[in-house]
């Protein structure tokens, strides 16, 4: 409707001057979301996930009463209050979510409600808290004032949502009708129909979708039913099952795999589980290069083309490997589908969508603009808002998406049921703190309730975790440290309608890995000179240090000895400029460092030696195959990461690098202790003691390494993870090692219930009733998916250009080195630019970004050195 509302509006345009130009009556949007949520209450998937919720079979009946409830999610907007806001003559404005579950039993209209069951009020609050977050109905009683609800100014609240309930009718006639199960109350149910309701809501405000009425156009909803279906069809959520059939034919595997490549023996294992219709938790452990990822993808098209799914959501712990993760379910999707559903990238700041990347426009509207903007309008309509992201069909991103659907931030019930449908696959799941391992658990818990599928991969999970994570909720009785290390290794743990083991077969792929430890953990110089030494003998050589400085150390060590042997071409670079790898990078030149570093040492590298020097961002999800490895100790589940790196791939090898070698850098006295403080906590020594901050875990791995000078891989990735990570095997250290080690034990323990407690505040509790929970008014900005984090985005008043040849706009910088800076700071000031270095200060700290990557332009103090990570 063009020009300023004569009657009750749910939507508006305005002009550049703030005027009114263009509304939409409220009727006509509530039918717009009441469309949408028929049509996705009508999709198979999500009626057995909300059905198992609810514990009822709803019915036809029971289905149109849910529509209902939907199309009432806006009544608050009636209030005069709200309508102000459009009608500045009415006076003071108002919001329309508390106001409506103030006004909820004081409107006569909405009696015949209280018929369908004991379920219904809190249903309704669910459909009203569609804006993101939830608020008890009781503590919103006193936002009741009767002038927002009295006729004034041709306006009447009340005769407006007696209109509204009078339209339902005549929508969804099947749900006034007497007959029908009652809603009965359930507060999974309650939860999962919030989230139903705010995504009905967003495709429903889309004007993409659902442009605003024209003035004759009648009734709304049939127009609305059209373009529901129609807009459900363009984001891949319709379910669609003949999209899903190879039409040559082609097995799960072959569709997803090289042509050619016949599966693995973990892949083979995968492939045999069963389609278990109530939903299954499958965990594979295998070795590095087993090809998990491989054996994932294909059981996600097995269960798609099954209709047991209808998307996938592949979690990653960095973003690094969410990218480079997202490049390969691209193109295993492209080969798998005749017409490929659109595969995102879930990582904030990236705007993709299969291969091709938008751009956000500044002003006026900050719409996405894409390469084809016909064909991405809609498919790339998940990838457009992180909080979308799971709304997606193929979604590909961190493990951060994950734990947003279950912790008590805004939207995270939309995150929750979208991913309900999803095969939820977590790659590197031991990879979880005690914090993050307590909101997966929970969100695993939920996932499995509503009949969902998950499948997590590991190569070096400990006994203990599998056994929390098969059974999330349940606190099952641990293995004992004997049984953990018996479980056979690899193998498929599957629990569906039946909990089972897989062994897998080894065959021949064993590695014998030869591990020595070296005391250079404190002198880069000397790890840098035998790094550089094989490098000229024609090796690749990977260089993985705990932390951001160490890296940069050694870095610059490795460059000065090239340059003075004249060798500088055996130096990493990228775009012309020699760099290590690390996660202080913005974010294009980390998509050219990652295409850099894949280029010289991963499937297809060329001949030649060459040393590069990284921190964590390469060990995980990484395709790439040295010929030598050089680590700082870390835990051992850790080093088995890092080892996976290492002679990866069969390729015959340079003379003296036939057998795989790992030097391990460790501190030069033996003794841990000296970094055990008097309360317990351990002192930062160049990743030791902070970014592994259990020092019984590098003490155990430290003891493996002189125990074993050979690892054979994966015959002994059991013994070395369990005797690394199992409770027992700690207490045993700490009960030989006196009072000290006793110190640092309980400091660990006292940490990890912490974390576990933090975590359980911060989940949103599905057995509470959505009706009577409430979020903190800062939970966005205070709660986390990891503890300790908390990146600030840098913005720059202008673009600079970067060492690698890109555009530079932002940074992101680790909260712990801003701890101080206000949380709405956000541009950069005093930015310079020369000689392939930017300086900028942010929150009065200096910083420069150069090769070398983001780090502060001065000498850190003492405390906040200790924090610093990879």
């Amino acid at each position: 409707m063009l020009g300023e509302p004569t009657t009750f509006w749910g939507k508006l345009h305005r002009s550049a001057d703030g005027q009114v130009c263009e509304w939409h009556p409220l009727v006509d949007h509530c039918a717009d979301v009441a469309a949408v949520s028929e049509a996705l209450l009508a999709i198979p998937i999500w009626r057995r996930r909300l059905a198992s919720l609810a514990r009822q079979n709803f019915g036809e009946i029971g289905w149109a009463r849910l529509c209902v409830l939907a199309a009432l999610h806006d009544l608050g907007k009636f209030n005069l209050g709200f309508q102000a806001k459009g009608r500045p003559a009415l006076g003071a404005t108002a919001g329309h979510v508390q106001e409506a579950l103030a006004a909820l039993f004081k409107l006569s209209c909405l009696d015949p409600l209280a018929d369908w069951g004991d379920g219904v009020t809190g249903l309704l609050v669910s459909a009203i808290c569609h804006h993101g977050r939830p608020y008890n109905i009781d503590a919103s009683a006193g936002s009741w004032q009767a002038t927002w609800w009295n006729p004034r100014d041709g306006l009447d609240p009340a005769a407006g949502v007696s209109q509204l309930v009078a339209q339902c009718r005549s929508w969804f006639p099947d749900a006034f009708d007497p007959g029908g199960s009652p809603l009965t109350e359930s507060a999974p149910f309650s939860h999962a129909f919030a989230g139903l309701v705010m995504l009905a809501d967003w495709i429903g405000s889309d004007t993409r979708f659902f442009p605003f009425t024209d003035n004759g156009d009648g009734d709304r909803m049939t127009f609305a039913r059209a373009r529901a279906s129609q807009a459900l069809a363009a984001l891949a959520l319709d379910g669609n099952p003949t999209a899903r059939l190879d039409p040559a034919g082609r097995d799960a595997f072959a569709r997803v795999a090289r042509t050619g490549y016949q599966p693995r023996p973990a892949q083979t294992a995968l492939l045999s589980l069963p389609q278990d219709p109530e939903g299954s938790i499958s965990i594979l452990e295998a070795e590095t290069g087993s090809g998990k990822t491989e054996a994932a993808l294909a059981r996600f098209v097995t269960l798609f083309e099954a209709g047991l799914v209808d998307g996938m959501y592949f979690a990653l712990p960095t973003r690094s490997a969410a990218t480079q993760m997202h490049r390969r379910v691209y193109e295993a999707v492209q080969q798998a589908f005749a017409s490929p559903p659109a595969v995102v990238l879930a990582v904030p700041g990236y705007l993709r969508v299969d291969d091709v990347e938008g751009q956000r426009e500044r002003l006026p509207s900050f719409d996405v603009l894409w390469p084809d903007r016909e064909r991405f309008r809609y498919r790339a309509w998940a990838a457009e808002n992180a909080k979308r992201f799971l709304v997606g069909c193929i979604v590909v991103g961190t493990i951060d998406q994950v734990l947003l659907s279950g912790l008590m931030v805004g939207h995270a019930h939309l995150r929750a049921t979208s991913l309900l449908r999803h095969l939820l696959v977590v790659d590197e799941v031991h990879a979880s703190d005690a914090y993050m391992a307590r909101v997966l658990e929970d969100v695993l818990a939920r996932h499995v309730a509503a009949g969902g599928h998950a499948l997590l991969l590991s190569a070096t999970l400990g006994g203990e975790a599998r056994e929390r994570l098969l059974h999330p909720g349940e606190f099952p009785v641990p293995p004992t440290l004997a049984a953990a290390e018996a479980t056979p290794y690899p193998r498929v743990t599957h629990r569906g309608g039946d909990c089972f083991a897989v062994s897998i077969t080894r065959g021949d792929t064993a590695r014998l890995v030869r591990v020595t430890a070296r005391p250079w953990i404190e002198y880069p110089d000397a790890l840098a000179a035998a790094a550089f030494d094989m490098a000229t003998g024609g090796a690749k050589v990977l260089v993985i240090k705990n932390t951001v400085s160490d890296c940069v150390a050694t870095q610059v060590e490795i460059e000065r000895l090239a340059a003075e042997a004249g060798r500088l071409d055996l130096v990493f670079e990228c775009g012309g400029a020699r760099a290590p790898h690390h996660a202080r990078f913005a974010r294009l030149d980390r998509q050219s460092l990652d295409g850099a570093i894949d280029s010289r040492f991963g499937v297809k590298r060329p001949d030649g030696g060459c040393v590069v020097i990284a921190t964590q961002t390469v060990q995980q999800s990484l395709d790439l195959d040295s010929d030598v490895l050089f680590t700082d100790l870390c835990p051992a589940d850790v080093l088995l990461q890092r080892i996976g790196r290492l002679h990866r791939h069969a390729r015959t090898r340079p003379r003296g690098f036939e057998v795989a070698q790992a030097f391990v850098a460790v501190p030069g006295g033996r003794d841990l202790t000296p970094l055990i403080g008097a309360s317990g906590a351990a002192h930062h020594h160049h990743g030791l003691g902070s970014v592994y901050s259990d020092l019984r875990i590098l003490e155990a791995t430290w003891r493996l390494l002189e125990e074993h000078g050979e690892w054979l891989i994966p015959d002994m990735n059991r013994h070395l993870v369990e005797r690394s990570v199992h409770s027992t095997a700690l207490s045993v250290i700490v009960a030989a090692g006196g009072q000290v080690w006793r110190r640092h034990e309980m400091q660990m323990m006292g940490r990890s219930r912490a974390e576990s407690r933090q975590a359980q505040l911060n989940v949103v509790n599905w057995t509470q009733p959505y009706a009577e929970m409430s979020f903190p008014d800062v939970a966005d900005e205070h709660i986390a998916t990891r503890l300790g984090e908390g990146d600030r985005r840098v913005r720059l008043p202008s673009p600079v250009a970067s060492p690698f040849g890109n555009t530079v706009t932002e940074f992101v910088l680790p909260g712990w080195l801003v701890p101080d800076v206000p949380s709405d700071a956000e541009y950069a000031e005093a930015v310079s630019s020369a000689e392939g270095a930017t300086r900028f200060r942010f929150g009065g700290r200096p910083f420069v970004y150069d090769r070398h990557g983001l780090r502060p332009d001065q000498s850190l103090p003492k405390e906040v050195n200790e924090d610093d990570g990879p």
